[in-house]
C-alpha cells in the first residue's frame, strides 16, 4: 500500500486488490523456495508485499526504499525483521549492496516525470547485472486516468505497447509482459464516465476507503485471482486480454 494511503487509515484493512496482487507478483517472479534472493523494492510502501512473500519464501532478503519514510520510521522498521532492510534514500542502499537478483518497480514508474532517464540511471548501477531481473507494473490505459491517479501523483497510465517501448528504449531485454485484472476495467470505465459528467471525486482511493468484511474481502480476492489466472491461460493460448494493470519482466541487454 502507498504510504500516502496508509497514513489516512486508522487501522489496516487490506483491500482484496492488494491481497490478490501479492499473489500475482509471486506468480510472475517464479521464486525457488530453496534459493536465496536479494530483492530491491523501490517505492515499497508499507511492506505488505515483503511480509507476504517471506511467509512463503523464507530465504528472501529485501532492500526496501521509499522516500516517504521518516528517519524514525526507518529506525523502527529496521529493528523488526532482519530480512527486510528499509531505507528512505536510494543512495544508501545503492552503496551498500553489490548485486541484486530482482528489482521491483510496482506501480512506481507512473509517478516519475522522466521515467526513461530514471530507468537508464537505475540499470547503470553496479548492482544491476546481466542476471538481474526487473519486474515493472503500471496502471493501464491513459484514457482511464481519473481522480484516483491524480490523488496518487500519477503522471500517466500505459498501454502494453507503451510500457514495452519504454523498457526497450532503456536498454532492457523484454522477457515477458501482459495485462491483468480485466474484470476491473468496467468499474474504472464507469468511474471515468461519471467524472466526465459530474466532475472529479474526493481525493482518496478505494484502498483507504475499503470497509468490506472478511467474507466479502476473501470472495473478491478470489475473483481477482481467478481473473489473473484466466488471463494467464489465454495468454498461453496466444491471446492477450486487456486489464486495468500491465506488467513487464526484463533483464539488461548489455553490460557496460
Amino acid at each position: 500500500m502507498d504510504l500516502k494511503e496508509r497514513r489516512q487509515m486508522n487501522t489496516v484493512k487490506r483491500h482484496p486488490w492488494e491481497m490478490s496482487r501479492a499473489q500475482v507478483i509471486a506468480d510472475l517472479l517464479k521464486l525457488n523456495p530453496e534459493r536465496e534472493y536479494r530483492i530491491l523494492d523501490i517505492g515499497c510502501g508499507d511492506l505488505f508485499l515483503e511480509e507476504y512473500l517471506l511467509e512463503r519464501y523464507a530465504l528472501l532478503q529485501f532492500y526496501c526504499v521509499d522516500i516517504a519514510y521518516s528517519e524514525e520510521e526507518v529506525t523502527v522498521l529496521n529493528q523488526k525483521n532482519k530480512r527486510i532492510r528499509v531505507y528512505n534514500n536510494f543512495a544508501d542502499v545503492a552503496d551498500e549492496v553489490r548485486q541484486m537478483d530482482i528489482v521491483l518497480l510496482l506501480d512506481v514508474v507512473e509517478h516519475i516525470e522522466r521515467e526513461r532517464d530514471f530507468l537508464e540511471e537505475l540499470i547503470s548501477r553496479p548492482f544491476f547485472t546481466k542476471q538481474t531481473e526487473i519486474l515493472i507494473t503500471v496502471p493501464a490505459f491513459q484514457c482511464l486516468y481519473t481522480s484516483h491517479d491524480h490523488f496518487l501523483g500519477h503522471y500517466r497510465r500505459y498501454s502494453l505497447k507503451e510500457i514495452r517501448r519504454l523498457v526497450q528504449q532503456a536498454d532492457l531485454k523484454l522477457l515477458t509482459s501482459g495485462y491483468f485484472y480485466m474484470s476491473l476495467l468496467i468499474p474504472r470505465m464507469l468511474k471515468k464516465g461519471k467524472e466526465n459528467l459530474v466532475g472529479k471525486g474526493r481525493d482518496t482511493t478505494g484502498l483507504v476507503e475499503w470497509k468490506g468484511g472478511a467474507g466479502w474481502t476473501s470472495f473478491l480476492k478470489k475473483v481477482l485471482t481467478f481473473d489473473y489466472r484466466t488471463g494467464k491461460f489465454f495468454k498461453a493460448m496466444g491471446l492477450s486480454l486487456p486489464g486495468l494493470s500491465t506488467y513487464v519482466l526484463c533483464r539488461k541487454k548489455s553490460v557496460s
